[in-house]
């Protein structure tokens, strides 16, 4: 896979761009949670790439990503890291989407610009995501789906995901939630244990222009539950606030 290097840190990334070459196409970046990857959102890709260039990148410390000095995570870097890469790649517009702590970067960015830890410590990252499953994945995800996504999480070292997750859980972006103006669609589970609907709808409310759909019978990681019909929803509500030229 390709990497793009900027402010001295080096990142892997692609690009799936299906559209039509002679017309305008607008840029969708997909960012992940903690313990993902870029491959997560792979199942999303066939329905967004025929309408946008879609971008996707391993963040700090994941997969083919070197994580940053000492594992000194901040939220204001790691919203930095998004605009750094677009700007690297000679893109000035983008639509984000971000599941989970991508979601709280991508808030970062949008405001700047206008027991675990134990398990994590002594069986790593792939054990701590498989005991963590019934939180993570409705009682009728698929198994496989379930210890491919722990895998796919072992990509990830458990001192990035705890460095990460004390940097993320230490911030509270509900003062920030009014500031966020731009169109904004939230997707949630209405039985999620890790993010109670409530929080959601108190996002929701706090947002100007947020627009909050709900899906019963998925967990916290519903965007590998139903990734095709999460990827339809996204693919409509970016089309619906799109220009006139597409952009």
């Amino acid at each position: 896979m390709p990497y793009v290097e900027t402010k001295g840190h080096r990142f892997n990334y692609v690009i799936d761009d299906y559209t039509d070459p002679w017309k305008p196409a607008r840029v969708v970046v997909l960012h992940h949670s903690a313990a993902g990857n870029l491959n997560r959102w792979r199942a999303w890709v066939p329905t967004l790439a025929r309408h946008f260039r879609v971008v996707r990148f391993d963040m700090r410390g994941h997969a083919g990503t070197p994580p940053p000095a000492g594992l000194q995570f901040s939220l204001e870097e790691l919203a930095a890291d998004i605009a750094r890469i677009l700007d690297a790649l000679g893109v000035e517009k983008a639509d984000l989407v971000g599941a989970s702590g991508g979601g709280i970067v991508a808030a970062q960015l949008r405001v700047d610009l206008g027991a675990w830890g134990r398990l994590l410590r002594e069986k790593g990252v792939r054990e701590w995501i498989l005991a963590d499953a019934k939180r993570r994945f409705s009682p009728n995800a698929d198994p496989g789906l379930i210890e491919w996504f722990a895998e796919e999480g072992a990509k990830t070292s458990a001192e990035v995901v705890m460095a990460l997750q004390r940097c993320l859980l230490a911030e509270d972006l509900t003062p920030l939630l009014p500031m966020i103006r731009v169109p904004t669609l939230i997707l949630a589970s209405r039985e999620s244990a890790m993010m109670p609907l409530e929080m959601q709808r108190l996002m929701a409310r706090r947002m100007p222009n947020a627009t909050l759909r709900t899906f019963a019978g998925v967990g916290q990681n519903m965007k590998v539950e139903i990734p095709d019909r999460l990827a339809r929803e996204t693919l409509k509500f970016v089309l619906a606030h799109a220009g006139p030229s597409g952009r």
